[in-house]
Parts: structure tokens; C-alpha cells; sequence
């Protein structure tokens, strides 16, 4: 599910307003202000051309339901998080999918639906 707070927290982190994120993305500061707001959503393309203007992968501009999205609360996670590597991602990828595996198999949970592998760094 898109993170309107992840977003907005992203686009502060780099030191972006709207208008320069509107400008990396093509976008309008309407079309990003409605994003930020959560009163639309961005279709893939323009979630992949948001991350890259913010130096994410598009699902890290996803939380799952439930969460806490508020830009405050994002906005200091970005802040305190240092970037992993690619090797990293993987290494806690696949710890997410065997914890996510034994979970499936206790009684009463719905399966885990099949994610795409995490690629590696070449």
C-alpha cells in the first residue's frame, strides 16, 4: 500500500520541496501534494519515477495496512536509518521470508502470497 507519509518524509530527507520534486518527476505540486496528502494515489510508473528522484526503490515507498504513516514518524525513521547495501537487503529479505513461511504454516493463517525475489548486487 503507498505511503503518502514515507513519501513526504523521503522528499524532506533530500532537502526537496514540492515544487523540486514536482520538477525532478515531471509531475505537478498538486499532483505531489495530493500524493503527500493521501487523497491520491500514484499508478506504477509514477511511483517508480518518485522513487527515483528520492533515491528509494518504489516499495519503500510502501507500508503495509494498519501501519503508522505519519510524515513525523517517517520522517525520523529515514533519518535515523543508514542506506544498506544490497547484499544487507537480501540478507534481511530472506529472513523476512522464512519467518513469513513459519507463520504460514501455524493453524488458522492464511498463506503467504509469493513475493519476487530480492535481487542481488552483481
Amino acid at each position: 500500500m503507498f505511503s503518502p507519509g514515507r513519501l513526504a518524509a523521503y522528499r524532506e530527507l533530500f532537502g526537496y520541496t514540492p515544487a523540486t520534486l514536482a520538477a525532478r518527476t515531471g509531475l505537478d505540486t498538486d499532483t505531489i501534494a495530493a500524493y503527500e496528502e493521501g487523497s491520491a494515489t500514484p499508478d506504477a510508473d509514477t511511483l517508480t519515477r518518485l522513487a527515483g528522484a528520492v533515491n528509494v526503490r518504489p516499495e519503500q515507498l510502501f507500508a503495509p495496512p494498519g501501519a503508522d504513516d505519519s510524515q513525523q514518524y517517517w520522517g525520523l525513521i529515514c533519518a535515523a536509518m543508514p542506506p544498506m547495501t544490497a547484499d544487507q537487503i537480501h540478507a534481511v529479505a530472506t529472513v523476512l521470508r522464512r519467518i513469513d513461511r513459519q507463520c504460514a504454516q501455524r493453524p488458522g493463517q492464511d498463506p503467504p502470497t509469493e513475493q519476487p525475489p530480492v535481487p542481488r548486487a552483481a
